[in-house]
């Protein structure tokens, strides 16, 4: 008879305690770089304090911002966990958050914001470093063609027997490939660029 009044008692008292509901609680905000570009598709991921064991529940929980940087995170908790520190860890930066219940219920419901700037500065589009290889493969080229010298015929018209197109320089009669004869004329003779190109048709026409 004494047991089933402890268990009555006891059945009664766990009736008249609160009951604590969970709840959602969305962290939601944009993540920009220190010049203020949007940094998108970049993972928000949930840490915590070694010591901060509310917040263990909740860690690993991730969100990829948008193009726009936007980013949300949705938890679930309770009022116990309200002042709970978690951690919104971007790359090697990590941002300090203090779950605030009474916000969150605020309109809209379940939604606190926080946005994030990062110290990092955005890095190069993919377009901008193509054009920049692709300028810099460029300018290679003309480098190497510049140190180049003309070919002079000393090998008995072995460049002639090589199947190439050569031509005479008319000023210092040196032998070299038709396509090199305007940038000769231009950086070994010094001449101003139209006239290199008049007299490089002319000796294309004297050739023929």
């Amino acid at each position: 008879m004494r047991a089933l009044t402890r268990v009555l008692i006891a059945s009664v008292i766990l009736t008249a305690l609160p009951s604590v509901a969970a709840e959602g609680y969305t962290i939601s905000g944009t993540v920009t770089y220190s010049n203020d570009v949007p940094a998108d598709t970049m993972e928000v991921v949930i840490e915590c304090a070694e010591f901060e064991y509310d917040c263990h529940e909740f860690r690993g929980t991730s969100s990829q911002t948008d193009r726009m940087g936007v980013y949300e995170i949705s938890i679930e908790i309770d009022e116990t966990y309200d002042g709970a520190e978690l951690f919104l860890t971007i790359g090697e930066e990590s941002f300090s958050h203090i779950v605030d219940i009474e916000e969150s219920r605020s309109p809209p419901s379940g939604t606190v914001y926080q946005d994030i700037q990062l110290e990092q500065d955005s890095p190069p589009s993919s377009l901008f470093t193509g054009v920049a290889c692709g300028g810099i493969i460029i300018l290679l080229a003309i480098f190497a063609s510049l140190d180049r010298r003309p070919i002079r015929d000393q090998g008995g018209g072995l460049l002639r027997a090589a199947n190439i197109d050569v031509v005479t320089c008319p000023i210092c009669e040196g032998r070299l490939q038709r396509h090199l004869l305007i940038r000769h004329l231009i950086v070994d003779h010094e001449m101003d660029t139209d006239d290199a190109r008049d007299m490089a048709e002319i000796v294309q026409v004297e050739e023929e």
